[in-house]
């Protein structure tokens, strides 16, 4: 296992020498979170007012809308159902703004932020009832929005980059009451994809995340993904949240965009999916971040935030030309 990249290093210095990591109980966690993104505000670039954003609600499930005003005719755009993340415990919108706001700028697409239940309050299946309504509902009226039903991918990060996946499978197997095809690609940003009780014989010898990552790692340890996995009582054996048990499914796929780092209890879950999307003749790309730990990017002093932005600009990019 490598060592941390020395702008990393300097980010923890910057910090009084303290590494951020999620820990306690669910209110304690998103006090932490919520702290860490208004401390961080300031160091975001101001808007450049060339997107525009609105907030809906489907039934009592929130969203932003974010549309870039520079768009070159009034044809329909590709259409983004964009995910956050935070454990299914945590969901603060303002840390999803940037990244959102970007994409829609730099892209043309129409970005939708959805919102879903959190636990403990609720359990599973309810996030990903909530996100595949929000895919639904788009693909429904994709026309009111300036959107085209026939250019829609899923975005996300963390718990929200696995519901970008899960959605896709429940689209793709004829789950929802959109057609099988109409997702047209997934980008996602350090998925989770399997339990860590229950990982396939096949994958055991090299999925060593979860060890090596065990503890005084930022972000999230091993134990913080345990805690929100407990939170939101989701079974090891459930391949709706955990798609990268069935593989037969995987053939299925629409092209398919993960990233993942290094210094992260999840960074086997993506490389998992991505070996097993290969294998089933799916176009894929990835990105992997050395020395770096679970969404590094959220510190917008680090040198390799920018390379982030880039390379995610780069991967919805490359999902719409596939269509």
């Amino acid at each position: 296992m490598g060592s941390y990249a020395e702008s990393w290093l300097k980010v923890e210095e910057s910090l009084g020498g303290a590494r951020p990591v999620l820990k306690g109980n669910a209110e304690e966690m998103r006090a932490q979170f919520g702290g860490l993104v208004s401390a961080l505000a300031p160091q975001y670039p101001p808007h450049s007012g060339t997107t525009e954003s609105n907030d809906g609600v489907i039934g009592d499930v929130k969203y932003r809308i974010y549309t870039s005003k520079a768009a070159d005719s009034d044809a329909p755009r590709p259409l983004g159902i964009y995910y956050h993340p935070g454990g299914f415990v945590i969901g603060v919108s303002e840390a999803d703004d940037f990244l959102c706001r970007t994409i829609a700028e730099r892209t043309g697409a129409i970005i939708v932020c959805s919102q879903y239940r959190l636990s403990p309050e609720h359990k599973a299946p309810a996030h990903l009832q909530d996100a595949v309504r929000a895919f639904e509902y788009f693909y429904q009226n994709a026309d009111k929005v300036g959107g085209d039903a026939n250019k829609m991918f899923t975005v996300g990060i963390s718990a929200g980059a696995g519901l970008s996946l899960a959605v896709a499978r429940q689209v793709v197997l004829g789950k929802t009451s959109a057609d099988k095809s109409a997702i047209k690609g997934v980008v996602s940003f350090c998925p989770y994809t399997l339990h860590p009780d229950n990982v396939s014989e096949s994958y055991k010898a090299t999925y060593t995340s979860y060890t090596e990552n065990k503890e005084n790692v930022p972000i999230i340890e091993a134990a913080t993904m345990h805690r929100f996995l407990e939170y939101a009582a989701l079974e090891p054996s459930d391949d709706d949240y955990f798609v990268a048990l069935n593989q037969h499914d995987h053939k299925s796929f629409p092209p398919t965009y993960i990233a993942t780092c290094e210094k992260d209890p999840l960074r086997d879950d993506g490389r998992v999916m991505v070996e097993s999307l290969k294998a089933s003749g799916v176009p894929v790309r990835t990105d992997h971040y050395a020395g770096l730990p679970h969404c590094f990017w959220v510190f917008p002093s680090l040198p390799e935030s920018q390379v982030f932005l880039e390379n995610a600009i780069d991967a919805v990019k490359w999902v719409i030309s596939q269509v």
